[in-house]
């Protein structure tokens, strides 16, 4: 079933990195109101339709549920007059100074932002109940995805251009940050290079995917090497180009992490996808097509790579001021370990903790899991990390138990991806980020429940017709 929601799903994933990444509080309430659209047209069409609202599996329910229960601790960190005794004592100073007994404190140290992010965090829960329910269609999860790729070669096409251009602009402003590197519409080169990185575990598992079925032909060796330069010289160069533009682009963003992860994310990938060949002559060509690949990536690192070498050299070096913020963020969170200082109140909370061990201004903490403890205490926090490993596993199971596995697959890349890179940067801070992210961890799954819910109608089907057709033979039995 295409329609609106369908297409409110496209317009979302091709335009949100547009400006900024959507960073801006202004981009997330249109997408909430344009998700809250596609629900309910959705609902509206299959009630029409008379057929019923999909399911969704288990772990991703419950991930679900948790996400909502810490959105739903979010606003109530910005309730006023909520748990006194808890509240930070800012609001008691401010109270006393303003000389105003009457004045109602919160939980968080900024409500607004408490609120506005807890909002987010729904409207992401919707964009990723549309994905699943669109998904479990075959040709609308493919279609997504390739939408998605064709978007992100555009963005890394544009992203490149200005780079090679020697302009330090976004779109038609100047560059606040990230010069002379390669960040397309995003500020921030470390949430440019995850997003990319999306995009190329997107690319990568489809072109695996043909591969494998390539492998998988009872075909002779011969036979599926002239299958493979004919769809490379016809149709199939798209894949293997459009993999090139994107590794280049994370390569001369110079993002540390963001290389790092998108390769851990990619080991897991071969992996995996190797475990599942066949043995014999399958496996083996399929390894000597993967070290082709390692080394076609090889050459890309050594071409265009050397910036990001250079950084990852100077690790450990406190330039940044990475690790002296992890240390006090820490001490941090050990003053408010239960409740936090606000959803999104990282900012404004740190100030207070900092020292002349941190040379510039840290608005975030480059370190969400950490940044996430501190606004919402710890138990919020493990909720949290607890929903990203149910979509783990959810994604490893599929990838276990299905013929067709590799976007099942993709949903265990891009969370591993996600995962490592969150541990030295908030790219999940940024709307088009996590937009991108729920796509391609979601699509397969999407898939899978679709298989399991025609499987159950084909058994459904074939039961009644056993019942049927045992009615018939009694029947004809009886005088």
């Amino acid at each position: 079933m295409r329609g609106i929601s369908l297409w409110i799903i496209v317009s979302i994933l091709v335009f949100s990195p547009l400006p900024f990444g959507s960073v801006g509080t202004v981009w997330s309430q249109l997408y909430g109101v344009l998700i809250g659209i596609g629900l309910i047209v959705y609902v509206i069409d299959r009630w029409r339709a008379g057929r019923t609202i999909p399911g969704v599996p288990m772990l991703l329910a419950v991930a679900a549920a948790l996400v909502a229960l810490v959105a739903l601790w979010g606003y109530a960190q910005a309730t006023p007059g909520l748990l006194p005794s808890l509240q930070h004592p800012f609001w008691a100073q401010t109270a006393a100074l303003l000389q105003a007994p009457d004045m109602k404190g919160y939980l968080s140290l900024t409500p607004e932002k408490s609120s506005q992010i807890a909002t987010r965090y729904l409207t992401y829960l919707g964009f990723a109940l549309l994905v699943l329910w669109h998904s479990r269609r075959h040709r609308n999860g493919e279609l997504l995805l390739k939408i998605f790729i064709a978007a992100q070669a555009a963005y890394a096409l544009y992203g490149l251009t200005i780079y090679f251009s020697g302009l330090e602009t976004i779109l038609w402003f100047d560059k606040p940050a990230s010069r002379g590197v390669v960040s397309s519409t995003f500020v921030n080169r470390n949430n440019y290079a995850t997003y990319t990185g999306l995009g190329v575990l997107a690319t990568f598992v489809l072109a695996l995917r043909y591969l494998r079925r390539l492998l998988d032909e009872e075909s002779t060796r011969c036979a599926k090497l002239r299958d493979l330069l004919e769809t490379l010289t016809s149709y199939g160069w798209l894949l293997p180009l459009t993999l090139t533009v994107l590794i280049v682009a994370i390569l001369l963003s110079g993002s540390r992490g963001g290389l790092a992860a998108v390769m851990i994310a990619s080991a897991v990938v071969l992996g995996v996808w190797i475990s599942r060949l066949g043995r014999g002559r399958a496996r083996n060509l399929g390894l000597t097509l993967l070290v082709l690949l390692l080394g076609f990536l090889s050459v890309n690192f050594f071409l265009s790579g050397g910036y990001t070498a250079d950084r990852f050299a100077r690790l450990f070096d406190h330039v940044d001021g990475r690790f002296p913020v992890y240390s006090l963020t820490l001490s941090a969170i050990a003053e408010r370990p239960w409740t936090g200082y606000g959803l999104g109140s990282f900012d404004a909370a740190f100030r207070a903790f900092r020292d002349e061990s941190i040379p510039v201004l840290f608005s975030r903490a480059h370190n969400d899991y950490l940044e996430l403890a501190m606004d919402v205490g710890w138990p919020a926090a493990i909720a949290m990390i607890t929903a990203f490993i149910l979509v783990l596993v959810a994604g490893w199971r599929a990838s276990r138990s299905l013929k067709e596995y590799e976007l099942a697959l993709l949903s265990v890349a891009a969370t591993v991806q996600i995962g490592v890179h969150s541990a030295v940067d908030f790219s999940m801070q940024m709307p088009a980020v996590v937009y991108a992210y729920l796509l391609v961890a979601l699509v397969g799954l999407g898939q899978l429940q679709g298989r399991l819910h025609s499987a159950a109608r084909s058994n459904q089907a074939t039961q009644a017709r056993s019942i049927a057709d045992g009615d018939v033979r009694q029947s004809g039995t009886i005088p």
